[in-house]
């Protein structure tokens, strides 16, 4: 199984190639952004929801701390006039009293003077205070439907109530908190039967939520801007790279493409020395037997030219010659299949064509090829593979695939061959699938090398003339080339193996196949 980090490294790459896809990029931007601009416009009316709502508490603070203190004194007296008549609400002795001086004076008791601020502040601000009760004594301060629905809130709980009530240019917003009963106010409150701590009433505080929105406008717009410029500024810093990114991806893939048509080519240069090794042996010896031959050919004319030929002599000479030319026919026919089965080899490798295929065929042509790396090393390499398994693909992609491994194991696995041990390649057909089962007892590897494996330019040996492609271009092959898949699991000094595993039959030939019997149908059809 992938990490999550090669899968997502992998998703990207293919983001990067697509570019029908990047609008999506700039579709989540775009998200995101809105997204963003939605939460700071909820923060920022919830910041001015609660400056009202300071406000509208810094009011009735003061106006509740003014009461408090009036209701300590008893009450403060005021000379009468026009604006500052006799309370009619007030019963209580000595409500007027006159100076000394012939000036009339009237009491002017907490909700008198709640009464009369309220009148100056709304002269003076945009804002409308009123003192409220469910029970009043003055009738003139009976509650709207709001305050009335806030007033019996409050029985159940103190907590002041906030609202912004209607809409457009005609909201306003609403605070209430309530009255409680202190100790200085049940004198005035003796015949509503008000006990101490009990809610007496409330203060509603009134402005124009034009207040508000003038806060959350003036910002809003800001945000705006600001969520626009930077929404275009990554779009086009994100297309950009985007552009550039995928340039350098594709240039790099095709270095990574030329020096790993590069490798292919080292990888056949060095089966063609291999294999100018090995044909060397058998040509060497039929060469050597067919001088011999030529030899004897001319000793025997010198005996028939003699008078009188031992028969016996001629017959040596006739074994000997027998014995040569047979030497030289099987040195050559050795050669020859060496020469057909490199032949198979270098063409299937540097060919994408497809082809039938026996599949132990491949696997012995491969192994010839690579004869010379492990004939003096104390490898041994074991087939176990049925001899009536044909695939219908490509024969190089195969081949490739099991050179490299080869190749991997004997420069890995055995130290360059040095070392001894057992390669394993197990072949099984099932189910429209051919599964290959290639394994080593060498020294294997350990977790973070097995898991880069896989990635091209990755080696262990760099320092020694390793580039890091051979199992990136099996890969490749396993993947690409034959349309399967290739696994690998090892551990440090317990080998390594791979599991390879691709359709018997091509993709191509399959649908190829479909046609056929598609076409053979209609045919048949009445």
């Amino acid at each position: 199984m992938k990490r999550p980090a090669q899968l997502l490294l992998r998703s990207f790459d293919g983001f990067i190639r697509r570019p029908a896809w990047w609008p999506l990029l700039v579709l989540f931007w775009g998200l995101v952004t809105v997204a963003s601009y939605a939460w700071h416009i909820h923060e920022l009316e919830q910041h001015a929801y609660a400056m009202a709502a300071a406000r509208g508490r810094l009011v009735f603070e003061m106006i509740e701390a003014t009461r408090l203190w009036a209701a300590n004194h008893g009450g403060v007296y005021a000379p009468v006039t026009a604006a500052n008549p006799p309370n009619p609400w007030l019963d209580v002795p000595e409500k007027n009293i006159t100076t000394p001086a012939g000036v009339l004076l009237t009491m002017i008791n907490p909700a008198y003077m709640t009464r009369q601020l309220n009148e100056l502040i709304g002269r003076e601000r945009d804002m409308r205070v009123r003192q409220t009760s469910l029970d009043p004594i003055n009738p003139g301060n009976q509650p709207d439907s709001w305050e009335r629905e806030s007033l019996q809130g409050f029985a159940a709980s103190r907590a002041e109530r906030i609202s912004i009530v209607g809409a457009g240019a005609t909201a306003s917003f609403r605070y209430m908190a309530p009255l409680e009963v202190r100790e200085p106010c049940i004198a005035c409150h003796v015949k509503q039967n008000y006990k101490l701590g009990s809610v007496s009433g409330g203060i509603s505080v009134s402005f124009p939520a034009s207040y508000i929105y003038a806060i959350i406008d003036a910002q809003k717009r800001g945000f705006m801007i600001i969520h626009v410029a930077v929404f275009a500024i990554f779009a086009l810093l994100a297309w950009g790279s985007l552009l550039i990114t995928r340039r350098n991806v594709l240039a790099l893939e095709a270095v990574r493409g030329d020096l790993v048509e590069s490798e292919k080519m080292a990888s056949l240069g060095r089966m063609v020395a291999g294999f100018a090794h090995e044909v060397n042996t058998p040509v060497g010896i039929a060469v050597g037997a067919a001088s011999q031959s030529q030899e004897l050919v001319a000793e025997i004319g010198r005996l028939i030219d003699q008078p009188e030929v031992s028969e016996e002599e001629l017959r040596l000479r006739m074994a000997m010659l027998d014995e040569a030319s047979a030497l030289a026919l099987g040195n050559l026919r050795r050669a020859a299949s060496m020469v057909q089965s490199f032949k198979r080899t270098a063409v299937d490798q540097t060919s994408e064509a497809e082809r039938e295929f026996d599949l132990a065929e491949v696997i012995d042509d491969v192994l010839k090829t690579l004869q010379s790396i492990f004939r003096n090393t104390k490898i041994r390499v074991i087939v176990d593979c049925p001899g009536d398994i044909h695939v219908f693909g490509s024969a190089g992609a195969l081949q490739q695939l099991l050179t490299n491994l080869l190749q991997n194991s004997h420069l890995h696995a055995y130290q360059d061959g040095s070392a001894a041990g057992e390669i394993h390649i197990r072949a099984r057909a099932g189910g429209g699938h051919v599964r290959i089962e290639f394994s080593d007892d060498g020294a294997g590897m350990a977790a973070d090398t097995l898991e880069h494996a896989f990635e091209p330019f990755f080696t262990t040996r760099r320092g020694s003339g390793g580039s890091g492609l051979g199992l990136y271009i099996a890969y490749n092959m396993a993947t690409q080339g034959l349309g399967g898949s290739i696994s690998c699991t090892s551990q440090p000094g317990r080998g390594t193996r791979f599991a390879v595993e691709f359709p018997q039959h091509s993709a191509a030939r399959e649908a190829a196949d479909h046609e056929d019997r598609t076409q053979a149908a209609g045919r048949q059809a009445p």
